[in-house]
């Protein structure tokens, strides 16, 4: 007879069967959410293939067709980005910041800019950051892309189950600035970092680990450089932008905040004046 008194398993596990595999760990003991991870949890990636259907002939019902039939279809782009969830991030008593700096360097400099224009961000959620639209050069110049480009809140909305408040894209310079080579204050940064993990005191007080006073003051903008973070202030040379890409998303309501570069479309509620109030 089987003894119902011990578990048979002290862990569990789920998984979640999509594209994007997700697999939910914890102990039978834990605390409902107690082992979720922000930068885990809160950040998801994202590619979404676009199809191209040809049109139908006046006697065909494009309803009859069944929305799942691809045999007519072609495979002409993708889209990719991530969602961040920053109001779990909140909730779970992180920096949102933090957290997307530890996930990825794009999303580090677009949190960045967010931080540095708080004053217009008062009031939003959660964040799609579209990292491109890429059609394959023979379907490109149709007007295709202005068309994705609208119905993406729709899009992710059907895809993701969710509206993020912003969409926030960084369209790729056609140059960059060469930073200057800094031998010496990069010599300095890396003996502070050797410094720092030979030096750990190990009483740790407060629950933080206590370290020895660095040796030099570095500046905090040659840290960032070293670090491949935004600098507060930082902005796209007029020179350097693609300017065929800044009218196409400016021309469907996205706005660059300041001269940062960074474009960004103000998603208030699923109604819009563009027409079905997606």
């Amino acid at each position: 007879m089987i003894n119902k008194s011990k578990k048979p398993f002290d862990r569990l596990a789920v998984r979640y069967l999509s594209n994007d595999e997700r697999i939910s760990e914890f102990s039978v003991d834990e605390k409902i959410g107690q082992w979720l991870d922000p930068c885990y949890d809160a950040i998801a990636w994202s590619e979404f293939i676009v199809y191209g259907f040809p049109p139908t002939s006046s006697d065909e019902d494009e309803d009859d067709e069944p929305e799942d039939d691809f045999s007519t279809a072609t495979e002409i782009g993708k889209i990719s980005g991530c969602h961040i969830a920053r109001s779990l991030i909140v909730n779970l008593e992180d920096d949102p910041y933090v957290v997307c700096d530890d996930a990825d360097q794009d999303l580090e400099a677009m949190y960045s800019v967010l931080q540095e224009h708080e004053g217009d961000f008062i009031d939003y959620n959660d964040i799609y950051y579209l990292l491109e639209i890429e059609l394959k050069p023979e379907y490109q110049g149709f007007g295709y892309e202005a068309i994705l480009l609208m119905q993406l809140p729709a899009i992710i909305v059907r895809s993701l189950h969710v509206f993020p408040s912003l969409i926030m894209h960084l369209p790729h310079q056609t140059q960059y600035d060469e930073p200057e080579q800094n031998e010496e204050m990069d010599a300095i940064i890396r003996h502070h970092s050797e410094y720092i993990l030979q030096n750990i005191d190990k009483s740790v007080k407060d629950d933080n680990v206590v370290l020895f006073p660095p040796m030099h003051k570095i500046p905090e903008k040659e840290i960032n450089r070293m670090l491949g973070r935004r600098n507060p202030g930082d902005t796209v040379p007029e020179a350097y932008r693609n300017q065929e890409i800044y009218r196409l998303f400016k021309s469907v309501g996205f706005e660059e905040i300041g001269r940062t570069g960074w474009l960004c479309k103000r998603i208030a509620n699923i109604f819009t004046e563009d027409g079905l109030n997606h």
